[in-house]
């Protein structure tokens, strides 16, 4: 028998397949399975006979009314977003606040602060079953020390921007913090860094540019919040002459490593480049989306054709950086919102987006142990009654998955135990 961390033996365990064209991804709840842990990663997943066959754990976890499933991906999330979670009236993270005007009357606050406050959002984001973010946020030295310290799994898009702010006076100061933070983490196993766009109204062609030179040299992920609105579009046009999309063209930035947030206000020449160059998008449902031009998500995440190279597709994620919005931990809220192919989005999809779906978003070997286990009894009472039969993939659609979070792991490290943090 093989020496290993942990076996975990759920009720249930959620597998995930892609969607075939023109369909949706396929989600199933199987019973009788459970997952070998070791060093991290995911050794096997098989029967609970066979795996206790196999395998000699240091320890047994038994979750006999738990769904065992890959841990949420958030695609794009605002951490110090939480400072204005109080205010009375929803805010764009990047017109005001933190990031606001250089004559913002909000208050700064001091390093210790920033540290405290981005902790008690991942640590919420933990808590509501997200193993990994895509984080945008100003300060991004305070950030991506509370994401170490917290235990999540992120990626860090430093946000530049010409507009001066508590953090930054100018693109150049944005980037050079950026290029020093991804030399202090470029042998980090959990947090990595990417360069973030929150408005392309506000940088300049001569900045884009060296973006695209960076971005290229070190292999970086570059996030962009882009043409969220009709309002945006044109002063996008105003400034530039064009549309964001075509900027982007222009600079070399539209490709695989391009994260592009929001695409609310689209054509169809849009949707054919985004598609052409196999740009990752994501999906941040919020209160403004009925104002939007209506747009089918379908004709992303499938195959793009022989002329993209085979097996080829358009990665979908998700995410709670909703447009205009406060910040929110729970990316289940993001997927109440839609269907079932949610949940698809919300863990291999925003992998796929962000690079990492050789390594997290699903339930197989060799992955990563990025799990979160949901009491099922806290969604649906009827689950305690072994002979009633219930559609698990549905019930993480009403509203309170979240909470039915019990337990969660980065990394096979349990940071969630029944219900609480363990650290």
């Amino acid at each position: 028998m093989s020496p290993i961390d942990q076996l975990i033996y759920p009720r249930y365990l959620l597998q995930l397949q892609p969607a075939e064209q023109g369909a949706k991804a396929q989600i199933h709840a199987q019973p009788n399975l459970g997952a070998a842990i070791h060093g991290g990663n995911i050794v096997a997943i098989d029967s609970r006979a066979a795996l206790r066959r196999q395998y000699q754990p240091r320890a047994t976890i038994e979750l006999p009314d738990q769904l065992l499933m890959p841990g949420l991906v958030n695609a794009c999330s605002h951490a110090l977003g939480i400072v204005n979670r109080s205010t009375a009236q929803p805010s764009d993270l990047f017109a005001c606040g933190l990031i606001g005007s250089a004559n913002s009357n909000s208050p700064r606050l001091s390093d210790d602060e920033l540290f405290a406050s981005a902790k008690l959002a991942f640590t919420e984001m933990l808590l509501a079953g997200t193993t990994t973010c895509a984080d945008m946020s100003t300060h991004s030295e305070a950030v991506a020390k509370a994401a170490e310290a917290s235990g999540i799994h992120a990626q860090i898009s430093v946000p530049i921007t010409a507009q001066a702010n508590t953090w930054t006076q100018s693109a150049q100061e944005g980037l050079d913090r950026a290029l020093t933070l991804h030399d202090r983490y470029a042998h980090h196993p959990r947090i990595s860094i990417a360069f973030g766009l929150p408005d392309l109204v506000q940088l300049d062609r001569e900045a884009l540019t060296k973006i695209a030179m960076y971005a290229e040299e070190l292999n970086l992920q570059v996030q962009v919040l882009l043409q969220q609105s009709p309002a945006h579009l044109l002063a996008l046009e105003d400034r530039h002459g064009c549309s964001g999309i075509a900027l982007l063209e222009q600079h070399g930035l539209l490709g695989t490593q391009l994260q592009a947030v929001h695409v609310n206000a689209l054509d169809d020449a849009d949707l054919q480049l985004l598609q052409h160059y196999r740009v990752a998008v994501m999906r941040c449902p919020h209160r403004y989306a009925q104002q939007m031009r209506p747009w089918p998500w379908s004709q992303f995440g499938a195959g793009l054709g022989t002329e993209a190279g085979a097996g080829a597709t358009q990665p979908v994620g998700l995410g709670t950086g909703g447009y205009a919005m406060n910040y929110y931990a729970d990316l289940f809220h993001s997927i109440q919102q839609l269907d079932t192919n949610a949940i698809y989005q919300a863990t291999q999809g925003s992998a796929q987006v962000m690079g990492l779906d050789e390594n997290i978003g699903a339930l197989a070997p060799g992955r990563l142990a990025n799990l979160a286990a949901l009491d099922l009894r806290l969604l649906d009472a009827s689950v305690a009654a072994n002979s009633v039969a219930t559609d698990v993939p549905s019930l993480l659609l009403r509203g309170r998955a979240a909470q039915a979070v019990s337990h969660l792991w980065v990394a096979g490290a349990l940071l969630v135990a029944d219900h609480q943090p363990t650290t």
